[in-house]
């Protein structure tokens, strides 16, 4: 049997171990992962205090504190930058209403739903707003459906198009509800979808004293 040295089993190269016990690529990965969000978290702070026209590569690398060559490491551009956050984003709300629907046993109401997503509501909104071609509407869409079927082991194709129509009106309604000043409070907000989205319009107008 052949003799095995100590160098055989000591790390080489970016798996070099320091002190700590970490390994240089450990730390790097690490690194990279903090640069990275640091550049979604500017680009979220600028969308918030300034709308999403002031979105620029040179405005977020700055905000985020590094330089545009720095930037482009991580995102071709920022097509590559709101393709990231739409997929981060996107993946958060499938584990959230995945969940609600394990926790309530299929039974979650589109209440439960509405006050669950109130934390990315800005968040939804401002991604949203920057949707010209309909593309992030369309794969949340598109998510849903599937992520319903998978929960419920329905394949039923009516279902699909419940679940398009819902997505689709709760955020035209969100958008409506942002751009006109928010006039109703976040909890009124989700009621509200509940009850047009349960009940229909007629029985929303109904409880106004509107219709008879």
């Amino acid at each position: 049997m052949p003799h095995v040295g100590k160098r055989a089993f000591a790390p080489t190269g970016t798996d070099r171990v320091s002190e700590n016990g970490e390994t240089e690529m450990g730390k790097h990965v690490e690194q990279t992962d903090l640069t990275r969000q640091s550049i979604v978290d500017a680009f979220w702070l600028i969308a918030k205090n300034g709308g999403t026209s002031r979105i620029t590569a040179s405005a977020v690398a700055g905000k985020a504190g590094v330089n545009r060559s720095t930037f482009y490491e991580y995102f071709p551009d920022m097509d590559g930058l709101t393709g990231y956050i739409e997929s981060t984003l996107t993946e958060e709300l499938k584990t959230l209403i995945g969940g609600l629907y394990i926790k309530y046993n299929l039974n979650c109401s589109h209440r439960d739903l509405a006050k669950a997503l109130i934390p990315y509501y800005e968040r939804l909104t401002i991604l949203l707003k920057r949707d010209s071609d309909r593309r992030f509407l369309l794969r949340i869409q598109q998510e849903a459906v599937e992520l319903f079927s998978r929960v419920t082991e329905n394949p039923d194709p009516m279902i699909e198009y419940e679940i398009a129509y819902l997505v689709a009106a709760f955020t035209g309604l969100l958008l409506y509800w942002d751009d006109t000043g928010r006039k109703i409070d976040e909890d009124s907000f989700t009621e509200l979808f509940h009850t047009l989205s349960i009940k229909g319009l007629a029985a929303q107008c109904t409880d106004a004293e509107i219709l008879v």
